[in-house]
C-alpha cells in the first residue's frame, strides 16, 4: 500500500475518534464556566429559598411551596432536577445577607420567593430578575355581618372597619382614602382577630390566604369572590439569578413564557386556596 493510502486511512480513523463522544475526552462539569451548561451536564439546577416562607417555600412538612414547585417544573423542561440550598431571610441583615451567603457565593444559581416591584435598587448590581410569571396582591376577606361587602368602597359606605397590617402600602391606601380601619402588627394577628370574631373584614396579601387555611382551618372568613386588586396593590413575582449568567436567565425566561402561555402556573397557585393574578404591566 502507498504512503498516501495509509495517510487517508489514519486520517479517517482519527476523524471517527474525535467525533465519537464515547471516545473523546469528557469535560468535568465542575470545570464548566457556563452555569446553564454545567447544570444540564449534572442534570441538577441549584435553587435558593427561605425554609420558613410558607407558602412560597418551606424545607419541611412535605409540600415545598409554590415557588419551589414552579422551579421544579422549569428544571424538568431542561432535563434537570432541583436541589435546594436553604437560607433564612428573616435573620438580621434580611434578604441582602441571604444573597451574600447563598447565590453570590455560588451555593445556588436561582433564588426564589421574591417579587419584582420595579425598583431596581432592591437587588445588588450582581443580581438580576427573570421575567415575571404571575402577580400577587392585597385582597379583601370577609365574614358574618360583612359578607355582603364587595369592595373597600362598600366598606367605606357602610362604615365597616377593615383590619389591616400597619405600615403597609394597603394601610396607607385605607388611611388616605378615609376607609374605616383597625390596625394590627401583622397579617397573622389580623387573621387571629378575624378567627375570634373581633373584626369581620380585612385586607391581606394574597399568599396569607394559604397561611390562614393552614393555621385557622375552622375559620369562617374567606376572600371576596372574584376580588381583583388595583394594579398599584399588586407586585409581580420573579426569580433572581446572577446577572453574569445570561444563558441561564434566557433559559428561565423562555421556560416562564411557556408555562404562563400554557396555563400551568395557575393550578399550582390555586391549589393553595389563593388566587392567581396575571402579570401586571407598568
Amino acid at each position: 500500500m502507498t504512503k498516501r493510502f495509509w495517510g487517508v486511512v489514519v486520517g479517517a480513523v482519527m476523524a471517527v475518534l474525535v467525533a465519537s463522544p464515547a471516545l473523546s475526552q469528557t469535560v468535568d462539569p465542575d470545570e464548566m464556566t457556563d452555569t446553564l451548561e454545567r447544570s444540564k451536564a449534572k442534570k441538577k439546577l441549584m435553587g435558593c429559598a427561605d425554609p420558613y416562607s410558607w407558602p412560597y417555600s418551606q424545607q419541611s412538612f412535605g409540600d415545598p411551596g409554590f415557588d419551589v414547585r414552579i422551579l421544579t417544573e422549569i428544571a424538568r423542561m431542561g432535563g434537570m432536577e432541583i436541589e435546594m440550598y436553604w437560607v433564612d431571610t428573616g435573620t438580621r441583615g434580611g434578604t441582602g445577607r441571604a444573597f451574600r451567603n447563598s447565590i453570590l457565593r455560588k451555593r445556588c444559581d436561582v433564588f426564589v420567593g421574591l417579587s419584582d416591584n420595579g425598583e431596581e435598587d432592591f437587588l445588588p448590581e450582581e443580581l438580576a430578575f427573570t421575567k415575571p410569571y404571575m402577580s400577587l396582591g392585597y385582597v379583601m376577606i370577609v365574614q358574618g355581618p360583612a359578607e355582603g361587602l364587595q369592595s373597600l368602597e362598600d366598606a367605606k359606605r357602610e362604615n365597616v372597619k377593615v383590619g389591616v397590617p400597619m405600615s403597609t402600602p394597603i394601610d396607607d391606601f385605607l388611611f388616605t382614602s378615609h376607609v374605616p380601619r383597625e390596625l394590627f402588627l401583622n397579617s397573622r394577628r389580623m387573621m387571629q382577630a378575624m378567627h375570634e370574631g373581633k373584626i369581620n373584614a380585612g385586607m391581606i396579601w394574597s399568599p396569607s390566604i394559604a397561611v390562614a387555611r393552614k393555621e385557622f382551618p375552622d375559620s369562617k372568613f374567606h376572600m371576596v369572590a372574584g376580588y381583583k386588586p388595583k394594579p398599584e396593590h399588586q407586585t409581580n413575582s420573579a426569580f433572581v439569578v446572577r446577572a453574569a449568567d445570561k444563558s441561564l436567565r434566557e433559559f428561565l425566561n423562555q421556560s416562564i413564557e411557556l408555562m404562563v402561555a400554557s396555563g400551568k402556573i395557575r393550578p399550582i397557585i390555586e391549589s393553595y386556596g389563593m388566587p392567581y393574578f396575571d402579570i401586571v404591566t407598568r
